[in-house]
């Protein structure tokens, strides 16, 4: 199935940075709904839209799955992992819609 990845690293309560700081990628929303729709895929066809984020520390990543559940995601590929020796978290929040540029950057907003 094809799969919509809109990348989103949340690092809530480090360095004061918050998911208010970042925007919506729309160009990079535009060209994957476009490639998608020029390999066949029907843009009326609910698709899974993938937030995938990482976390310094799992209280930060269980608020926001906990929140993404409650605005209709699904919590999925939830784990830990060390990168260059830095312990953090991770997790994919993910939702079926259509390929509508407007709706996906809606999406994309902070909450």
């Amino acid at each position: 199935m094809l799969k919509i990845f809109a990348t989103l690293l949340s690092f809530i309560g480090v360095n004061g940075v918050a998911a208010s700081n970042f925007t919506p990628n729309t160009y990079a929303n535009q060209e994957t709904i476009n490639a998608l729709i020029e390999n066949g895929s029907d843009p009326n066809k609910p698709h899974p839209i993938e937030h995938h984020f990482d976390c310094y520390d799992s209280a930060s990543l269980q608020n926001l799955m906990t929140k993404g559940v409650s605005l209709g995601y699904r919590a999925e590929n939830i784990g830990d992992g060390i990168h260059q020796g830095v312990h953090y978290w991770y997790g994919d929040l993910i939702k079926n819609m259509i390929l509508d540029l407007e709706l996906i950057n809606k999406e994309n907003l902070p909450c």
